[in-house]
């Protein structure tokens, strides 16, 4: 009679980049909060796999920023672990990488980790592990850049060995035939790698149940039995509209099924994207209405790429300054991309440059009005002048 097989629940996760340093949010403060948020999520991971009766959780690498966090992060990230009442096998990625004199050889590292994270378990070795309940193939990687497939190793594997355990294949990198910012950020702080290259086709896919991978930030199926998890916590803006970020997969699978995967979201900073043509003044408020409906009335817990385009008046210009300082004090960060211009509009014009008690405002509005007419820098700057000019009139008048 055959041995049925065994089913398995485990949380899948990777590049949780514990210390990234988020270099482009130009207040500390902001920058601190972003840092520790990514320590709390390991916190929500870890409820999950509690509440739904995981045997084990996979980290497909990157489990820290850098090979070089402070001994602070490293202890925080332990103490995270440690509060998870499971298994937590780790692989190291390209930013955290296993190689010779590596952190996870640091005898200070050990003494943390023996310390603070018992059920802590980092895979430097390319070898089959045999589990309890599943066969597990870590592919770590070595160094930053793997010129060699790190899964190379798995296709000589002789799985007779290994009876009915489901087998689970854990790496980190970029599949081919997935092109784009594989491993970087999108933002610039974190480029891509070109190495790390993982070729799914040259593995013996029949004798594998599920490919946890670990690189791509977002949550990405490449194969009917290999998932990218993407990062437990975002950190980048949305590329396109099925984006998704900052979660774990639950996973439950069996020897020859194919795995029964469940998104879990465990995020709690939103990136938000807002695009607004200016046709005229009154779209202004529809660029109001926009962030009432993103935000709500939060502080500190959003991020937001904000694209504006069009034309507005001097006065509808100085409103949008107000709102983008409000906006600044009320986001993580703004990342602004501002291809608005600003040109005044009729009465504008006449209360500038039509001034009998104030002939010298009139002349330089008069020289303005040419100069911002043109084309290029100087007509942007003339623009600027010209808004800064009226702004000044007002507050006079």
């Amino acid at each position: 009679m055959a041995v049925a097989s065994p089913v398995v629940r485990f949380l899948h996760t990777a590049d949780w980049q514990i210390g990234k340093p988020y270099a482009r949010v130009p207040d500390p403060e902001k920058r601190a909060r972003l840092k520790q948020v990514r320590l709390e999520a390991i916190a929500r991971l870890g409820a999950v796999a509690k509440a739904e009766r995981a045997a084990f959780v996979l980290v497909a690498g990157d489990l820290f920023d850098s090979i070089g966090p402070t001994l602070a992060e490293v202890a925080q990230a332990c103490s995270a672990i440690g509060a998870i009442p499971l298994p937590v096998l780790v692989i190291p990625g390209n930013h955290d990488h296993g190689g010779p004199g590596s952190l996870w050889q640091e005898p200070w590292f050990l003494a943390v980790q023996r310390e603070l994270a018992p059920n802590l378990q980092v895979l430097l070795e390319r070898e089959p592990l045999l589990l309890p309940e599943a066969l597990l193939l870590p592919c770590p990687l070595l160094r930053q850049a793997e010129p060699l497939d790190p899964t190379a190793w798995v296709r000589q594997l002789d799985f007779d060995r290994y009876g009915a355990l489901p087998r689970l294949l854990l790496a980190h990198g970029s599949v081919h035939g997935f092109g784009g910012d594989e491993g970087g950020d999108g933002d610039g702080e974190n480029p891509a790698v070109a190495a790390n290259r993982i070729d799914l086709n040259a593995l013996p896919l029949g004798e594998l149940d599920y490919i946890a991978l670990g690189d791509w930030h977002g949550l990405k199926q490449v194969g009917p039995k290999a998932w990218y998890a993407g990062c437990h916590e975002p950190d980048r803006f949305p590329r396109a509209a099925g984006y998704r970020s900052g979660q774990g997969l639950l996973v439950e699978v069996q020897r020859g099924q194919l795995p029964q995967v469940t998104p879990h979201g465990t995020g709690s900073v939103a990136w938000q994207q807002i695009r607004q043509r200016f046709n005229d003044d009154s779209d202004l408020a529809c660029l109001e209405q926009q962030l009432s409906d993103c935000l709500g009335a939060r502080s500190g817990s959003d991020l937001l790429l904000l694209e504006l385009e069009g034309s507005l008046s001097l006065e509808a210009a100085a409103q949008l300054q107000a709102l983008l300082q409000r906006l600044e004090a009320r986001l993580l960060r703004l990342k602004l991309r501002d291809c608005t211009s600003v040109a005044p509009n009729e009465l504008e014009l006449k209360q500038l440059t039509e001034r009998p008690g104030d002939p010298l405002v009139a002349r330089v509005a008069q020289r303005l009005q040419v100069l911002a007419s043109a084309a290029g820098e100087e007509a942007e700057l003339a623009r600027l002048a010209l808004r800064e000019l009226h702004g000044a009139c007002q507050g006079r008048s």
